[in-house]
């Protein structure tokens, strides 16, 4: 059986009303931008299913267009109940699981909950999230590195020379090169172009308001991160 559109709408004006902070962005994502980021609550449906998971999601604003920015998220976090099983949500027993769930993100993530965010409430974020046991593994992996990258443009952001300072720690990694090249990148040339970021950071930060400038990126609630 599908779940009648009417019942979908239903639910996400429910979790906009928990999270006024966040704006409705299509029928299952509710976003808001904080200075060059974009993140916000995601309703996953599951396949096979009319089943639903929550996710608290965070995008980058800096790529060259809404559509790269959204591609991939930097953070896709799930939920979990007390009995340590994700929340797995049917849209007709929505009801059951809102409060339970919605308080558990509201506990985890109170920033969603607030105006302005700190930029040092993100990097700990990313750097929580980076040492998951999913990415933890491979401590001189690319993806690591890759988290590295978005802490400086995120520190970019607000402070260079913050971002100057995790740039000169990227330095001196002794990165694994085998996994920087099975995923396409040269480390010393990687390197060149983040510092390139920073001496250039006019072009970073005319590429992130022309991204939010988009039509529907414009419709979301923008906030700054300090």
């Amino acid at each position: 059986m599908t779940i009648d559109k009417t019942i979908k709408n239903i639910i996400i004006r429910e979790w906009h009303d928990a999270f006024p902070e966040l704006r409705i962005y299509s029928q299952n994502k509710l976003y808001k931008i904080a200075g060059c980021l974009l993140f916000g609550i995601e309703l996953i449906k599951l396949p096979r299913t009319e089943e639903y998971r929550p996710h608290f999601v965070l995008y980058p604003l800096w790529k060259k267009n809404v559509k790269e920015c959204l591609d991939f998220p930097i953070v896709l976090h799930e939920f979990y109940d007390k009995k340590k099983f994700q929340f797995d949500i049917p849209y007709e027993k929505h009801n059951q699981y809102f409060e339970e769930v919605s308080q558990i993100i509201k506990k985890q993530y109170h920033f969603l909950l607030i105006d302005n965010i700190s930029t040092e409430t993100i990097i700990s974020l990313i750097e929580n999230y980076s040492q998951t046991k999913r990415f933890s593994v491979a401590p001189n992996s690319f993806f690591q590195a890759d988290f590295l990258e978005t802490k400086l443009k995120i520190a970019l952001f607000t402070n260079v020379s913050r971002a100057q300072e995790i740039l000169d720690n990227i330095k001196k990694r002794d990165w694994d090169a085998k996994h920087f090249q099975a995923c396409g990148v040269e480390i010393t040339p990687w390197i060149t172009d983040l510092q390139n970021e920073i001496d250039k950071k006019d072009s970073f930060l005319k590429q992130i308001e022309t991204n939010i400038q988009d039509k529907k990126l414009a419709k979301l609630k923008a906030s700054k991160l300090i």
